[in-house]
């Protein structure tokens, strides 16, 4: 196989890259670092930027926020160079979206962008801010209403961490006096105390115990909606679990902790049982992880306050979650008495077959759960 060297001036390589490329008996090898695919981008350059730039001069500036990709690809359609389309479920219902999009708007300008970060690139420092700026600008999306709950959800993968943003209706907030119908007196008591304490402190493990349908994650979705303009809510799903010991994900929240520094992060593990129970070879390694985010050294850097919800008893969690001075809130979400779910069921409109006590759940589906409960198994003849 031919080789040739590149030990030219710059103006004189970068005349001579093209020829190389085109030469059909010549391998190049560029390094993609850990990207393994031609559209996605991350903190490293893609595949297009790389060809473009060669060994040349190489700039990369990155802001972050929330970006209109819509906009962003219709005003620059024909400069749009790599892109993934994302297609609803059924068609008719949801539109397609845009997602990872590249934009070459010159010989050695590139925009990567996705929904929460742009990355432009150029051969100065200053052309690279600029356009970084400009765009940011002009694709930023409007601020969220006031109290309209958001949270992005962490997602791992070849690219490395990623965030999406989820944003959620105005539904989700609760006024004080409906609060107290799901949640009786006593639970807006002690909201308010949780909340100051989630502002007033840098850092901590709140854990959440209740028996499905009891309203924890109700309740989430109210508090990011009242905390959004000062917190920042993270999701990380029951399936990610495993990135907890992943190395890469302190760099993740280094990363975020730069870009949000007037933010108070928030990180959401529902039904992280798996991940709390007393210490044995399948979850040594995930508790670790979360004492080390929630109290360790890294806590006073990183600032994390942990949510966990929990199904199972607390008394089946690791002992060192729960030392005090640790542990920020732990609370039981339990069933609420027949008087109170009997006001909040004629609120919603709803007849409760039986007096008794009744979770959330049971008193939103109202007498639909009396025949769920008594109904037969088995065939018909």
């Amino acid at each position: 196989m031919k080789m040739k060297a590149f030990n030219l001036p710059e103006t004189a390589r970068d005349e001579l890259i093209p020829q190389v490329l085109s030469d059909p008996m010549v391998s190049v090898i560029c390094n993609v670092s850990n990207n393994q695919t031609f559209s996605g981008c991350n903190n490293d350059p893609n595949t297009p930027v790389l060809a473009s730039f060669g060994a040349g001069r190489l700039h990369a500036c990155q802001r972050q926020g929330s970006y209109d990709l819509d906009k962003m690809a219709g005003d620059n359609i024909g400069a749009l160079h790599r892109s993934v389309r994302m297609l609803p479920l059924e068609t008719g219902k949801i539109t397609a979206k845009w997602d990872d999009l590249t934009f070459q708007l010159g010989p050695r300008l590139f925009v990567y962008a996705d929904e929460t970060r742009i990355l432009c690139f150029a051969d100065t420092a200053d052309a690279a801010e600029r356009l970084c700026i400009d765009f940011g600008k002009k694709y930023t999306k409007p601020p969220a209403e006031d109290r309209v709950g958001s949270f992005y959800l962490i997602e791992g993968g070849t690219r490395g961490f990623q965030t999406k943003l989820v944003q959620m209706s105005t539904e989700t907030v609760l006024t004080q006096n409906a609060f107290k119908l799901h949640y009786g007196d006593k639970g807006w008591d002690w909201h308010r105390r949780f909340a100051e304490k989630l502002t007033q402190k840098q850092n901590g493990l709140s854990i959440f115990e209740g028996q499905p349908g009891t309203g924890k994650t109700y309740y989430l979705r109210h508090l990011m909606g009242e905390l959004g303009q000062t917190h920042r809510f993270y999701y990380l799903p029951t399936t990610g679990m495993g990135m907890l010991t992943n190395p890469g994900f302190i760099e993740f929240w280094t990363e975020q902790r730069l870009f949000h520094s007037d933010k108070i992060f928030v990180v959401i593990l529902e039904d992280s049982e798996s991940a709390l129970m007393t210490r044995g070879l399948d979850n040594r390694e995930q508790v670790s992880a979360i004492l080390n985010l929630a109290d360790g050294m890294l806590a006073d850097f990183l600032r994390l306050h942990i949510i966990c919800t929990i199904n199972c008893p607390s008394s089946e969690i690791d002992p060192a979650l729960l030392r005090p001075g640790r542990l920020l809130c732990r609370q039981v979400f339990g069933l609420l008495n027949y008087d109170e779910a009997a006001r909040l069921a004629e609120r919603l409109g709803k007849t409760l077959p039986h007096r008794q006590d009744y979770s959330l759940a049971e008193v939103f589906a109202g007498e639909e759960t009396q025949a769920a409960k008594t109904g037969r198994l088995g065939f018909a003849t």
